[in-house]
């Protein structure tokens, strides 16, 4: 598994999201390329998992957390959003309503 595909699955849940983490260990954490874009599909899709229970707040968090600290991913199309779920404490706790209003907007942008 190369970066860019350790990137996809972490990122987007994939079912191979574990082995990523290990394969991800392989290479230099800085990057000055930009590898892997998160688009409004990818966030809409993360956050449709949330709303099923595929994964819990804290992991969402976790998962913001972990896009905001990469070189080698482009998020800048959804920055608001990352930060916002990436900083709970600040921007209050991740609701179901929460995730329900950012949908919205998704879909209206």
């Amino acid at each position: 598994m190369n970066r860019v595909e350790a990137l996809e699955q972490i990122i987007t849940f994939g079912g191979f999201r574990e082995e990523a983490f290990g394969e991800l260990v392989n290479f230099a954490f800085d990057c000055e390329v930009e590898l892997f874009e998160v688009n409004n599909d990818i966030l809409e899709v993360v956050l449709k998992k949330y709303l099923s229970n595929f994964i819990s707040s804290d992991e969402l968090e976790e998962w913001a957390n972990f896009i905001e600290c990469r070189d080698d991913v482009n998020y800048a199309k959804v920055e608001g959003f990352i930060y916002a779920l990436a900083n709970p404490e600040l921007m209050g706790k991740i609701t179901d309503n929460k995730i329900y209003k950012m949908l919205e907007v998704l879909s209206a942008s």
